[in-house]
């Protein structure tokens, strides 16, 4: 009995540091996450404990942590991108207000001439015209996103609507001398999308070419990996930034008078994820490269 009682205190006496043990590692962790959550910072918890079941707590704790700060440095992104979105837009859209403002109070006065005046008309109505086209592609954005665009799915003649496409510009791509490669199969190629949709992509992609490119653009069409390529030569490859060349609001230009919202690949992107494609961007040399993966050609 006597050595009964002296194993129990023994063991009493063990439980007793144990328990001690735990709740210092237990209170060492709580003052820990406690410094993490009052200073915002990316640190994780970390512990000397002998404890499994305190280390696989302080594992899932450290897992939650590691997500609360990837949500907290996206939304911290998105915060600067929307606030820098919301720069851009103003001054886009005040850019052809302000100067068609101009041209109102100059029309207005008694001291030019009927002729004069016929001229600032003209300048007004395309500064409107501009203003209306930035508006139209903010909305049209802005239904994409929200999907309320419907999609009806249909089999769509993809090299027959591509080549259509690249000749819809042909007048363009002379008066700004540029050299077109065309790359399509003479095999008719189906997929399966919206041909509306489609043909909306196409022609973004081929206006952004337009507007910031030179002197070369190349379609290609390949049908084994169902991929479509869009490569035009640009001025300076390092003025862009690959990396957000799809990205809403996105544009080359620093001084911000070309006319766009910077939406055109944006919108491109955002078509082509509603078809189950994806976009990428590429700069090989001074060759920009806009890659469309459909899901999937077929003869």
């Amino acid at each position: 009995m006597k050595w009964m009682i002296i194993i129990l205190i023994i063991m009493l006496f063990i439980s007793i540091i144990r328990l001690y043990r735990m709740k210092r590692d237990i209170d060492s962790l709580n003052r820990s996450l406690r410094y993490i959550q009052e200073n915002n910072t990316n640190q994780q918890l970390t512990t000397a404990t002998f404890y499994k079941d305190i280390c696989d707590l302080t594992n899932t704790i450290n897992m939650i942590l590691e997500k609360s700060a990837q949500i907290r440095i996206a939304n911290e992104k998105s915060n600067r991108e929307f606030h820098q979105a919301i720069t851009n837009i103003s001054h886009d859209l005040r850019t052809p207000l302000t100067s068609a403002l101009g041209y109102v109070q100059m029309v207005q006065s008694d001291e030019i001439s009927e002729e004069k005046k016929a001229e600032y008309l003209e300048r007004i109505e395309y500064r409107l015209k501009v203003l209306s086209n930035l508006t139209d592609s903010l909305l049209e954005y802005s239904r994409i996103i929200e999907d309320q665009v419907p999609i009806e799915f249909e089999r769509v003649n993809v090299n027959n609507l591509l080549r259509d496409s690249v000749s819809v510009f042909y007048d363009r791509f002379i008066e700004q001398d540029y050299k077109v490669n065309v790359h399509i199969p003479d095999e008719v190629l189906y997929t399966s999308g919206n041909q509306a949709l489609f043909e909306r992509i196409f022609m973004n992609v081929i206006q952004n070419a337009l507007r910031y490119g030179t002197q070369v653009f190349e379609v290609s069409l390949n049908a084994q990996s169902s991929t479509l390529a869009f490569k035009n030569r640009i001025a300076d490859p390092e003025g862009i930034d690959v990396d957000q060349i799809l990205d809403r609001f996105y544009t080359a230009d620093n001084s911000r008078n070309n006319k766009s919202l910077g939406l055109g690949l944006a919108i491109v992107k955002e078509l082509v994820a509603k078809m189950g494609g994806t976009t990428n961007a590429h700069i090989d040399d001074d060759f920009l490269s806009i890659e469309i993966q459909l899901v999937g050609i077929k003869g």
